[in-house]
């Protein structure tokens, strides 16, 4: 397109990439860490683009090709809440999507899926929200305003004498609960190279938080941090310890931490509007951020679909069947099914 070039950057431009994210106000699902962590753990080809005008860069793009979401459809981001287009503040985000588009029409792919937090003005249908809390000064307001019955349930847990634990070398517990929660739920899993992929790529900017019983992991929380903001795009807790509360004093213990490490926010992450794991997270305090999922087609501005492949009636069908298989089944063929779950 006339005035831009568009530039598929490969790990010499990471610093550059991770530099023009906290630049603009991106987010941690523009990062080029996600490139890795796609790459090396579902081998799916990826395209993280730079749209370059007059040598300077004026936006980016991060894709990754996705089998099974109609043909050669890239998704931005895939197996992330969000991320799509990030645009410099001088710039025209219309023309630099065009910019993207027509390069990747040109590489034979006619349908992209972008995943973003809903803008002012922006027209939307989706019922998915990420869940936002912006964190008070200190703990102790924040211990006063999350209220009664809140509080009742941390006191609970920890009169239960469950134990919070910090530490990466915790990655082998946090597979193993998500992956027994998934399975009672009925999700396919990611594989196990999944989070270990996120923790190398992010570095010291992941972390993993356990509750113990006796010694033994009953809740797991993968934490991402990200210029002001704490993410857990992963926690899960062991159905079976639910009546001591793990999942309070899970969140408690992050939280708290957070602000003592001088965050202003918690993303709690996606959610669909007035579910169970939406009033969970809304209990904290967290206010939902609408998020925007579309798509284009041959250039074309269309809906997007794709939380049908997890929220729609043959998902929830699918769902029924796969939670009573045996756990060892779900961990084999999980990862094989996730892969075409962006």
């Amino acid at each position: 397109m006339q005035n831009y070039q568009v530039v598929d950057c490969h790990a010499d431009s990471i610093d550059n990439w991770n530099a023009f994210v906290q630049k603009n106000n991106g987010n941690y699902c523009h990062l080029y860490h996600w490139r890795d962590v796609i790459r090396n753990s579902y081998g799916l080809m990826t395209f993280y683009l730079a749209i370059v005008r007059e040598s300077e860069w004026v936006g980016i793009l991060p894709l990754a090709l996705v089998p099974g979401v109609g043909g050669r459809s890239a998704v931005s981001v895939p197996y992330c809440n969000y991320g799509g287009l990030l645009v410099a503040n001088d710039s025209d985000p219309v023309l630099v999507m065009k910019a993207a588009l027509s390069f990747l029409t040109d590489k034979g792919i006619h349908r992209v899926e972008v995943r973003e937090l809903c803008h002012p003005g922006d027209v939307f249908s989706s019922e998915e929200v990420t869940l936002i809390l912006e964190l008070p000064d200190s703990r102790d307001l924040f211990w006063k305003m999350i209220g009664d019955k809140v509080r009742n349930q941390v006191r609970k847990a920890e009169k239960a004498g469950l134990e919070v634990q910090w530490g990466r070398e915790q990655a082998p517990d946090l597979y193993e609960v998500y992956a027994d929660n998934m399975g009672r739920l009925g999700t396919p899993v990611h594989p196990r190279a999944f989070v270990d992929e996120i923790l190398s790529s992010f570095g010291d900017d992941a972390d993993v938080l356990t509750v113990r019983l006796q010694g033994r992991a009953i809740a797991a929380m993968l934490v991402l941090k990200f210029g002001d903001t704490w993410i857990d795009p992963i926690a899960s807790s062991l159905v079976e310890f639910r009546h001591l509360n793990p999942n309070m004093i899970l969140y408690w213990e992050a939280l708290q931490r957070a602000m003592a490490a001088g965050m202003r926010r918690f993303d709690f992450g996606r959610s669909k509007r007035d579910s169970g794991t939406y009033k969970f997270k809304q209990q904290w305090g967290a206010t939902e951020v609408p998020l925007n999922y579309h798509s284009y087609e041959k250039g074309v501005r269309v809906s997007s679909a794709s939380t049908d492949l997890y929220r729609g009636n043959k998902a929830v069908m699918f769902a029924r069947v796969w939670s009573v298989l045996p756990g060892r089944i779900q961990r084999i063929l999980g990862p094989k099914i996730r892969r075409y779950i962006p």
